[in-house]
Formats: C-alpha cells, structure tokens, sequence
C-alpha cells in the first residue's frame, strides 16, 4: 500500500469520532444524547470552533460521566493524574478541523446562531 491510500483511511478513523464532525453540520437544536455528550451542564453550543466547545462540554458535566475518561484505558498509577482524558486529545484533533472549516462556520453562526443544546 502507497502512503497515499493509507493517509485518507487514517484521516477517516481519527475524524470518525471528533467533535467537530459532530456539530459542524449540526441544527439549531439538537439533543445531548444525539451528541453523544453524556450529562453536561453545557446549553449551547457556538459554532465557531465548535469541535473545541464540544470537547469543553463533554468535559464539563457530570463527574465521571461516561465521555470523560475513556473507558479502554487501564486505571492510571496512584501517583499520576486521573488518566487520560480522551476530550483533551481529541481538542487538538478538534481545532486543527476547526481552523480548516471557519469561513462556512462564520457564515453558520452569523445565520443560524449557536446550537442550542435539549436536554432529553
């Protein structure tokens, strides 16, 4: 295989799961479980950088939600953090996508608004 046919799969796997897939074709209303964002405090979301609000959102909700800590790691040493939050890695992801998409997210946002969050 070329690099050149592993390049878009690779691209493909890692945006499958991003935030701002998620929320860059979104609605104006859409439901938190539609989302996937677990049990946030979060009621909208804007939609210039949304991939990054995404991330901020699932990260902030619950504790110990079920988007918070990825659920395939292995529990971290007792001396280190509380492991490896999958939104943190996934906003680096996020923002770069995020910076690609802003001029058709600007016009979103000034016709549409924010996305406004329904809690089910």
């Amino acid at each position: 295989m070329t690099i050149y046919r592993i390049v878009p799969l690779l691209a493909a796997v890692l945006l499958s799961g991003c935030g701002s897939m998620r929320t860059v074709d979104s609605d104006a209303h859409a439901s938190i479980s539609e989302l996937k964002l677990g049990k946030t405090y979060c009621t909208e979301i804007p939609r210039i950088y949304s991939g990054v609000a995404y991330n901020y959102c699932a990260l902030h909700g619950d504790p110990g939600g079920r988007y918070q800590r990825s659920d395939s790691l292995s529990p971290p040493p007792p001396d280190a953090p509380q492991g490896l939050y999958w939104p943190l890695f996934d906003g680096v992801l996020s923002a770069a996508t995020d910076t690609l998409v802003l001029p058709y997210t600007i016009y979103r946002q000034q016709r549409d608004g924010s996305i406004e969050l329904m809690h089910d």
